[in-house]
């Protein structure tokens, strides 16, 4: 898009965009840092003031219902084909699955980054298919990828995992 389409869209003049930004990059580098503060940084602040790993991330799943799903999506098809969006992503990415981790590693899970992307990964298909952000089947979402971890995971908070047998040859893994 260009900064007179832009401009025009906005019904801003182009001086107007200039006393904001000095070109289209610190644009896009401020739309990109405004996405990780509100998207991420607000939401772990909000959820870092419960006192237990439970409370914190009930707050957590709570405020990323309400989050602008679309926008999320626009931001990572954006960074389909631009590096500094690319690694703005990556950042986002990293501090969400730290975070989740964290959250599982207080409850005493051994495997805390493997349940961190697990959870990612879900609430980031969730989001591509729309149920995010719908209130009607969001809450079930949040009950099944609950239950859909804590299958994964092995049953209790000990950090053990279920280990299947493979009736496969040695070396030979089952996919």
């Amino acid at each position: 898009m260009t900064i007179e389409r832009l401009c025009t869209a906005m019904q801003r003049t182009k001086g107007a965009f200039y006393h904001h930004f000095r070109d289209v990059d610190a644009f896009h580098a401020a739309v990109l840092d405004a996405w990780a503060e509100l998207h991420t940084a607000d939401l772990i602040a909000a959820a870092s003031s419960a006192v237990t790993a439970e409370a914190r991330s009930a707050r957590l799943g709570a405020a990323a219902v309400g989050l602008d799903h679309a926008l999320d999506r626009a931001i990572r098809a954006w960074a389909l084909h631009d590096p500094r969006a690319r690694e703005a992503v990556g950042r986002v990415d990293a501090r969400r699955i730290d975070y989740l981790a964290a959250i599982h590693r207080d409850r005493g899970r051994s495997d805390a980054t493997v349940l961190a992307q697990l959870e990612y990964a879900a609430f980031l298909g969730a989001q591509e298919l729309g149920l995010a952000a719908d209130p009607d089947r969001g809450a079930p979402l949040g009950r099944t990828l609950r239950t859909a971890l804590e299958w994964l995971g092995g049953a209790g908070r000990s950090g053990e995992t279920r280990r299947t047998r493979s009736t496969h040859a040695p070396g030979r893994r089952r996919v």
